[in-house]
């Protein structure tokens, strides 16, 4: 058995009666199980509803909550459209192509590219697409991000009329924000 492998690594988790997991503090190797504490929080073991993941909100004393938890909020574009948002139950439906044509001009740029990725090989995500080229959104097929150049600067154009350099703004789907940097653009990578 290769003592540094996956292999060597199930009698510590397993915890068996091992030489080897004798040798290693358990402790120290797989952490410490936090549903022990849960009879000092004043909760019963067999309370299967709750789950100590759901109010442990960092193993750093100093990181308060709200910089753990994301914040998350409602598009103004989802907003005050009739029909976008339905129940909770039930996603919002695009199923007719002049109606979802209609509404997606009504979105924000953040709206539709959540759309975009979020759809990939639908006829809403090629909606979403075609009105974001109607923005002078460029999707660059090697970055798999949108950019568009900043209305300040104009771009160089190179010799061979191949690329151009400037100032362009991308969307970061990462990040989920948009950020303005220096960049080389080929004209044969963006769609």
């Amino acid at each position: 058995m290769d003592k540094f492998g996956l292999e060597a690594l199930l009698p510590l988790i397993k915890q068996d009666d091992t030489e080897l997991s004798k040798k290693y503090n358990h402790a120290m190797t797989i952490g410490t199980d936090l549903s022990s504490m849960l009879h000092s929080l004043g909760i019963p073991r067999d309370n299967q509803r709750y789950r100590i993941l759901d109010t442990f909100q960092s193993p750093w004393a100093e990181t308060s909550r709200s910089e753990v938890e994301p914040r998350f909020f409602t598009p103004e574009s989802f907003k005050n459209i009739p029909n976008v948002l339905q129940s909770k139950v039930t996603p919002p439906v695009f199923n007719s192509i002049e109606n979802d044509q209609q509404r997606v001009t009504l979105f924000q740029d953040e709206t539709l590219f959540y759309l975009f990725y979020k759809h990939p090989g639908t006829v809403i995500q090629e909606l979403t697409y075609l009105e974001l080229r109607k923005r002078n959104w460029r999707y660059h097929k090697t970055l798999k991000a949108w950019l568009t150049k900043d209305p300040m600067v104009e771009p160089l154009v190179s010799g061979d009329g191949l690329s151009e350099r400037g100032s362009y703004i991308f969307f970061d789907p990462q990040r989920w924000e948009k950020c303005q940097r220096e960049f080389v653009l080929f004209y044969n990578a963006i769609m």
